[in-house]
């Protein structure tokens, strides 16, 4: 649901914005979050039906939406997402969103699952932003969602890790290379997020979930993403525990090992 404040406050009016894995989860908070601040929405996933209802729902608030069923693992599919936005009159936003988790141990990956894994989350950004940069107008933001995780792997979702850590790689040197055209490049690092991401993960195999932090509705993750659209940044993180997982990652690493060792032992099948 739209942000009250926002129907007011129309900062992204006469914006195009590209989400991808907008029909559900995160994508789907930000499409709302950004139509509700003015943004024209172009909605980005496999699913038509559910972009045909999002899409439906943004524009009975007055919002503006355009559904493009997208697969992000296929180059033509792609183009053709970037220039239905391109058609709106440019890209302004471009939010990465779209992404497959893995869990199991790394000894017993399975390669198949791991490539699939790094064309979804990897690849598939790459493509969208590679699409996108020539009707990106100065002021752009491409925002790459990537994960807590991908600053500090954690056991049993070390192949989901490494594909979050490749993205973040790729953001970076990204961020340099076209600092000089006015195009800005966010990194978000959401920590655990209450959505259906884990139940949609490929498994190794019947791993048992363990524990893990309650988490943050997808909203709160899409209030940041908006924010982001709006000023650009470098690196968002959405709550203060995702900021100390961070730091205790870099400042005390032996530390963290130690726990998430401990953690790992607990979680054994």
């Amino acid at each position: 649901m739209f942000d009250e404040k926002n129907e007011t406050n129309k900062t992204l009016e006469n914006r195009v914005a590209i989400v991808t894995g907008a029909s559900s989860g995160i994508g789907e908070a930000t499409a709302r979050e950004l139509a509700g601040r003015g943004a024209a929405v172009v909605l980005a996933a496999r699913d038509a039906e559910r972009l045909e209802g999002l899409a439906r729902e943004i524009q009975s608030r007055g919002g503006h939406a355009l559904p493009v069923p997208t697969d992000v693992t296929d180059e033509e599919s792609v183009r053709a997402l970037v220039g239905r936005a391109a058609g709106l009159g440019g890209v302004d936003v471009l939010v990465n969103n779209a992404g497959l988790g893995l869990s199991g141990r790394v000894a017993e990956l399975r390669a198949d699952d791991l490539r699939y894994v790094y064309e979804v989350n990897v690849l598939g950004p790459l493509r969208c932003l590679q699409a996108a940069l020539p009707h990106m107008r100065r002021g752009g933001r491409i925002i790459n969602v990537s994960s807590i995780v991908g600053l500090r792997a954690i056991p049993k979702v070390g192949g989901y890790c490494s594909s979050k850590t490749a993205l973040n790689a790729l953001s970076e040197a990204l961020r340099v290379e076209i600092s000089s055209r006015g195009v800005t490049v966010t990194s978000v690092y959401p920590g655990t997020t209450r959505t259906a991401f884990r139940d949609n993960s490929r498994r190794t195999k019947d791993e048992k979930r363990g524990w893990r932090p309650k988490g943050v509705p997808a909203e709160k993750v899409a209030v940041k993403i908006a924010r982001a659209a709006e000023r650009g940044g470098r690196d968002v993180y959405v709550t203060l525990g995702d900021r100390a997982f961070s730091a205790a990652a870099t400042l005390a690493p032996g530390a963290l090992d130690l726990a998430l060792r401990s953690w790992a032992e607990d979680s054994e099948e």
